[in-house]
C-alpha cells in the first residue's frame, strides 16, 4: 500500500477496508495461495498425487487410521461431492477404503490401507520440507506459537459459521 491510499477511488473489497486490513488480507491471500501452489505442484510431479489425496491421507494418518467422512470433510474443509471425488480416487488406489459404519447404518469410516501409508510416507519428508522452506524458517518460534493461536481461533470461528450454528462472537 502507499502512503496516498484512497479507498474511495476503489469499487471492490479495497473501498470497505482500511490501508493495514487491506494490506493484511492481500498478503494473507498471496501467502497461502503461493504456498498452496508450491505444494500441490511438488506433490503432483514428484508424487503423483493430489494436494487433496495428501491431505485425506495425512488426516487418516492423524486419527490413528479411520475416520467418519462426515467428520474427514469437516477437517479438509471440503464439501462432500470433492471429498467423494477425493475418497473414489484414492479407493481406486488402493490407498483407502470405505466401510460402512454397522451401528449407523448410513455413515461411512474411511480407512488408510498400507499402500496409501506408504506413499504418504514417501511424500512427506519432502512436504515438510517444502513447509519449513516457504513457511516456518521465516518466522521465529514465537511468531510460529503466535500465527498458530490466530489461525486455530480464526478457523475454530469460521468452522461455527459452516455449520451455521450460533456463533458467540458475531
Amino acid at each position: 500500500m502507499t502512503d496516498d491510499y484512497d479507498s474511495t477511488k476503489l469499487a471492490g473489497t479495497g473501498r470497505h477496508l482500511s490501508a493495514s486490513e487491506l494490506r493484511t488480507w492481500t498478503r494473507f491471500l498471496d501467502a497461502s495461495r503461493l504456498l498452496e501452489e508450491i505444494l500441490a505442484r511438488d506433490l503432483a510431479e514428484n508424487h503423483d498425487m493430489t494436494h487433496s489425496d495428501y491431505e485425506v491421507l495425512v488426516r487418516l494418518d492423524g486419527a490413528g487410521g479411520k475416520m467418519r467422512m462426515t467428520s474427514l470433510a469437516e477437517q479438509v474443509v471440503s464439501s462432500a461431492q470433492k471429498l467423494t471425488h477425493t475418497a473414489n480416487r484414492l479407493e481406486k488406489r488402493k490407498w483407502i477404503a470405505r466401510l460402512p459404519i454397522e451401528e449407523d447404518g448410513r455413515g461411512l469410516m474411511a480407512t488408510l490401507l498400507p499402500n496409501g501409508k506408504a506413499r504418504l510416507a514417501d511424500a512427506a519428508d519432502d512436504h515438510a520440507e517444502l513447509i519449513r522452506r516457504f513457511l516456518l524458517n521465516s518466522m521465529s518460534g514465537d511468531e510460529q506459537q503466535a500465527m498458530a493461536d490466530i489461525m486455530d481461533r480464526l478457523s475454530t470461528h469460521m468452522r461455527v459459521h459452516r455449520r451455521k450454528e450460533s456463533c458467540p462472537d458475531c
